[in-house]
């Protein structure tokens, strides 16, 4: 993994970046404009807590200078080289977090509200800070929801499926290994993450049984990378959705097919996972 050496990784900051882009040709704007919603809402709720590591210089000024940088016309690399600048001048990663990041997005919302922004401005500005939240490195200290290598995992189906037999077989099989499962079947989105933020397991499995559902996965897996930046996801689709059509718009870590390869899979990946830096 290559690094600019101030805690951002550009090749996932330029991964996230490309995902988040292509929901904009794969959803409706209806459904668009509801991820874009989930995203400015979920980040400018991200209060910082008084303390050393948060840089009393960060001035409201300068999160405005940075909420500009993201909305312009080459906003990635702009974004990028405006945070790289305040790491270089010793802002942390966490106060990149809830301070920058968090800050612009509480701004992007309002600017919203008040028509000074387009939703396609606000959606572009939200989906770069999206990118950036996960280009942060994993720091021990850094962010929320670190995760850790044991062998627990949630399992649970995608908000509005009707059935859960293929994720309750799987169930049983991970825990015959020696697994701790907690199998969820029918919460909503915001009973599914709370229970995730509430339990932190290492790795959080998905059934996706249906196509309709893929937008409810779609703002399902941005609230847990906010929630659990470190969380490894993986989702079981149903047999009509190719592997190439998820993975080009959601941001998950793992395509899962059948409960045999999937518990080989996740095996080695958490045996092999390396520690935060």
């Amino acid at each position: 993994m290559r690094d600019t050496g101030t805690g951002i990784d550009p090749e996932v900051f330029s991964r996230t970046a490309e995902i988040f882009s292509a929901k904009r040709d794969a959803l409706s704007p209806d459904a668009l404009e509801a991820l874009t919603r989930q995203i400015v809402s979920r980040m400018a709720q991200v209060r910082a807590e008084p303390g050393p590591d948060i840089d009393a210089a960060i001035t409201e000024d300068s999160i405005a200078a940075f909420c500009d940088a993201i909305l312009q016309p080459d906003q990635p690399a702009t974004a990028l080289r405006f945070v790289n600048a305040r790491r270089n001048e010793g802002v942390s990663l966490r106060a990149v977090y809830m301070t920058y990041i968090s800050g612009a997005a509480r701004l992007l919302g309002a600017r919203w509200e008040r028509d000074a922004l387009t939703p396609l401005d606000v959606t572009v500005g939200a989906g770069t800070l999206y990118a950036l939240m996960r280009a942060l490195r994993a720091e021990s200290d850094a962010l929320p929801g670190i995760a850790d290598d044991s062998r627990c995992a949630l399992f649970a189906t995608v908000p509005g499926e009707k059935h859960g037999i293929g994720v309750t077989v799987a169930t049983d099989m991970f825990r015959e290994a020696g697994w701790d499962i907690d199998l969820q079947i029918g919460l909503d989105e915001a009973a599914l993450v709370a229970r995730a933020e509430d339990t932190q397991p290492a790795m959080i499995g998905l059934s996706l049984s249906t196509p309709e559902r893929l937008p409810d996965l779609l703002r399902l897996v941005l609230a847990l990378r906010i929630g659990l930046p470190s969380v490894l996801i993986g989702v079981a689709p149903a047999g009509e959705l190719r592997d190439r059509d998820i993975s080009a718009i959601a941001d998950v870590d793992l395509i899962l097919h059948d409960a045999t390869s999937a518990l080989e899979t996740l095996e080695h990946r958490l045996h092999n996972r390396p520690p935060p830096a």
